[in-house]
C-alpha cells in the first residue's frame, strides 16, 4: 500500500504539469491503439473468423505492417515526453525544483534510457502475443466445443499474463535506476531485480489496484464496441501514464531510502538559474 500512496501522493499534487507532459503520448495511444485486444477476443470468440495463425495473432496483438510503422514513430514521440516527465520527477524529487526550463537538457539526459526500457517492455508484449497466439490456435484446431477452446484460451492467456506482469514488476525500477544513477541498461535490470527482492508483493499491489477502475472502464467499452471510447481512453491514458512512471520514481526513492526534497517544508516551485 506505501508504493501506492505515495505515488498517488506524488500524483494529486502535481496532477496538471504530468497531464501536460503526457497529453500526446495519451492521445496517440487513445486513437490509434486498442488496449483490450484480448478482452475483445474473449467476448466475441468466434472460430469460424481464427483460421489461420495470423487471423489469432492479429486479434490479439493488433500488430501489422501499418501499425508496425505508425508503431516506430509513436515509440520516438513517446520517449521524447516520457523523458520530460522523467527529467522533471527526478529533479523534482532530489532537488525540489519543479521548472518548465531546460527541457532539452532532460531529454538528451533520460532519451536513451526510456526508449531503452520501452523496447524491452515492447519485446516482453509481442512475446506475450507469440505464445498466447500459439496456444490459442492449438485450442482452436484441436477442439472443436467453442466454450471449451474459450476456456482454455481464457486460463492460458491469463495465465501468461500473469508471468509477463511478475516480470514487469521485476524491472519496475529499471529506469530511475538508470535515470538517477547512470547505469547501463544490463545493470540496472540487476540491479531492479536485487531491489525488488522482498518487496514484489507491495510493487504488485501498487501496480495491479490502481489499475483495475481504468482497466475496467476500457474493457467494458471495448466489449461493446461504443465509437467514443477511444476518446475517453485518452484521459484514462493520462492518468495510466502519469501514474505508472511517478510510481517508478516514488519507489525507488523509498526503497534507496533517499530523502525526497519534494516532501520538505521548503518545496517550492523554482526557476532553474
Amino acid at each position: 500500500m506505501r508504493f501506492a500512496r505515495l505515488a498517488l501522493q506524488y500524483l494529486r499534487k502535481n496532477f496538471w504539469y504530468l497531464a501536460l507532459a503526457t497529453l500526446v503520448p495519451s492521445v496517440v495511444m487513445g486513437l490509434l491503439t486498442e488496449p483490450c485486444t484480448m478482452i475483445r477476443l474473449f467476448a466475441h470468440f468466434d472460430q469460424s473468423k481464427l483460421v489461420t495463425f495470423a487471423d489469432v495473432f492479429f486479434a490479439i496483438s493488433e500488430l501489422n505492417w501499418k501499425s508496425l510503422l505508425i508503431g516506430i514513430v509513436a515509440v520516438l514521440i513517446f520517449s521524447v515526453f516520457f523523458s520530460i516527465v522523467c527529467g522533471l520527477e527526478s529533479k523534482h524529487m532530489r532537488w525540489g525544483i519543479l521548472s518548465g526550463k531546460g527541457l532539452n537538457k532532460r531529454i538528451n539526459n533520460n532519451f536513451l534510457p526510456v526508449i531503452k526500457l520501452m523496447l524491452v517492455f515492447i519485446f516482453i508484449i509481442e512475446l506475450y502475443a507469440v505464445i498466447c497466439t500459439l496456444f490459442t490456435f492449438l485450442w482452436v484446431k484441436v477442439i472443436k466445443k467453442a466454450v471449451v477452446a474459450l476456456t482454455l484460451t481464457i486460463i492460458f492467456n491469463v495465465a501468461f499474463f500473469l508471468v509477463m506482469l511478475f516480470a514487469m514488476i521485476l524491472l519496475s525500477l529499471t529506469l530511475p535506476i538508470m535515470s538517477v544513477r547512470g547505469l547501463n541498461l544490463r545493470k540496472a535490470i540487476a540491479e531492479s531485480v536485487s531491489l525488488m527482492k522482498g518487496k514484489f508483493f507491495r510493487m504488485l499491489f501498487a501496480v495491479v489496484v490502481p489499475m483495475l477502475i481504468p482497466y475496467v472502464v476500457m474493457a467494458v467499452l471495448a466489449v461493446f464496441d461504443f465509437w467514443w471510447r477511444k476518446i475517453i481512453n485518452i484521459f484514462l491514458f493520462v492518468y495510466v501514464f502519469s501514474y505508472y512512471i511517478t510510481l517508478m520514481y516514488t519507489s525507488f526513492m523509498d526503497i534507496e531510502d533517499i530523502d525526497r526534497e519534494d516532501l520538505k517544508n521548503k518545496y517550492l516551485k523554482m526557476v532553474e538559474e
